[in-house]
């Protein structure tokens, strides 16, 4: 009886000798999943920057440009009615500096008429100008315009002079899609000479009858 339930227990315990050793085997031959679960880090190359690329372009294509293709060609011309009458026309030449830059000249001729001071006269003169992009649509302006005028002297009624006016402002502007022509500008500027304009009798002769000066500018 002894000897059945030695060889009992000797058979149960070589089956459970038996399971750890075939599960062991399994387990160590299994594929290693945990491999396959493991992320795969991909290397992403660096990304380049492309407005400064687009910026390089740019630039490096405005001073590939001939200088008649950097021209701008308009004018300006603004009225204005009451006690002062000024109709004013300005034909205006420009030139691409840089991406946003655009300097240049222009000439001025000017119809203008003061029932209080009994002026009935053409003035003319000149002008030089630099615009400047801050945003899309949005320019600030530097203007300096000489005119010739009349003036009333102690030695000479109805004298002609010379006065200068530095000016500046800005203006919103629209493209017109052109070559020459490429944008119209609606633009204001501040006279910052306009109290220092006066004759001998302290009367102001600016033209502009007041220090802002609103015009429309195609260029």
């Amino acid at each position: 009886m002894k000897r059945k339930i030695l060889l009992s227990c000797l058979f149960i315990i070589t089956l459970s000798i038996k399971s750890v050793v075939f599960a062991q085997t399994d387990e160590y031959y299994r594929p290693d999943t945990v491999k396959k679960e493991r992320p795969i880090r991909n290397e992403i190359p660096p990304v380049e920057e492309k407005a400064p690329i687009e910026k390089q372009k740019v630039e490096s294509d405005l001073k590939n440009l001939a200088f008649k293709e950097r021209i701008r060609l308009g004018g300006s011309f603004g009225l204005s009615f009451g006690t002062y009458t000024n109709i004013n026309i300005s034909p205006m030449v420009g030139s691409q500096i840089t991406e946003k830059l655009v300097g240049g000249v222009g000439a001025t001729l000017m119809w203008f008429k003061s029932k209080y001071y009994g002026v009935n006269s053409v003035y003319y003169g000149g002008k030089g100008f630099l615009m400047y992009q801050v945003v899309p649509m949005i320019n600030i302006i530097a203007e300096y315009e000489s005119m010739n005028v009349v003036a009333d002297t102690f030695i000479k009624y109805d004298a002609r002079k010379w006065i200068g006016s530095p000016m500046l402002g800005a203006s919103y502007s629209q493209p017109t899609g052109g070559r020459l022509i490429r944008a119209v500008h609606f633009t204001a500027l501040y006279n910052l000479n306009y109290n220092n304009q006066i004759d001998d009798y302290g009367n102001n002769i600016s033209p502009y009858g007041s220090p802002f000066v609103f015009r429309v500018t195609f260029l």
